[in-house]
């Protein structure tokens, strides 16, 4: 994987050389956030759709059955309307001032960083989602939170996953929809992993919704926080 050259057209596609452009985006603070984002963290409306009512967060959620990648981050979204595609329990949350969050959209040295990390898992190299361009305009975009192969060993190392779902009692169409499924909750799971092992608490940029209009992708605000104490209990609606 190359690494983009001081002199060489930045790969924000803005025309302008890297180093006249984004090279040093984000490298006087790692907390560099999008007056966007500074504005939606002064409020309590990020929101964590849900199947049941609870009183304290659990970082450690229950996966969904045996054969499924659990999570260990908390979601959350300003759109409720989206929140509710996980739930029909809607909580409500603030993000406290100490928390160090990612903005993916405006800190560019800090996800630049992330991406770095996550190109080193052997899985993860194998997906367009850490090339370097693909990564920083998939933030926006939300393409960057669902796996994309580019390579044919992803291939190999999926069928290795359907093989394996199969021998523990699961049908081939069973086992595929498992299997994608997976990827798309591994890569997440790496994505929070790398970013609290960087320092920081959460990390923010957009997801792709498929559901709100069918037929059209939309990039829905996306907050993944990884760090016990940094939102407030949650405040059902």
């Amino acid at each position: 994987m190359t690494q983009t050259r001081r002199n060489d057209p930045c790969p924000c596609g803005s025309g302008v050389k890297y180093k006249k452009c984004c090279l040093n985006k984000g490298s006087n603070s790692q907390l560099v956030v999008s007056n966007a984002l500074s504005e939606k963290l002064k409020t309590d409306g990020w929101y964590h759709g849900s199947y049941r009512r609870f009183s304290r967060w659990n970082f450690k959620p229950e996966a969904k059955d045996h054969l499924t990648v659990p999570h260990s981050a908390l979601f959350f979204t300003t759109n409720k309307d989206y929140a509710l595609g996980a739930g029909p329990n809607l909580a409500k949350v603030s993000v406290r001032d100490s928390a160090r969050v990612l903005d993916t959209t405006a800190n560019y040295d800090g996800s630049e960083r992330l991406r770095q990390e996550l190109a080193k898992h052997p899985a993860m190299a194998l997906l367009l989602n850490v090339e370097q361009r693909y990564w920083h305009n998939g933030w926006e975009t939300g393409d960057v939170l669902r796996a994309a192969p580019i390579d044919d060993r992803f291939g190999q190392h999926l069928s290795q996953i359907v093989d394996q779902l199969m021998s523990k009692g699961m049908n081939e169409e069973a086992a595929k929809i498992t299997a994608q499924a997976n990827t798309t909750r591994g890569l997440i799971e790496e994505i929070c992993r790398q970013a609290k092992k960087l320092g920081f608490d959460a990390i923010y940029g957009h997801e792709i919704d498929r559901h709100s209009r069918p037929g059209n992708n939309i990039a829905q605000p996306w907050l993944a926080v990884m760090t016990p104490g940094v939102i407030t209990d949650p405040d059902w609606v």
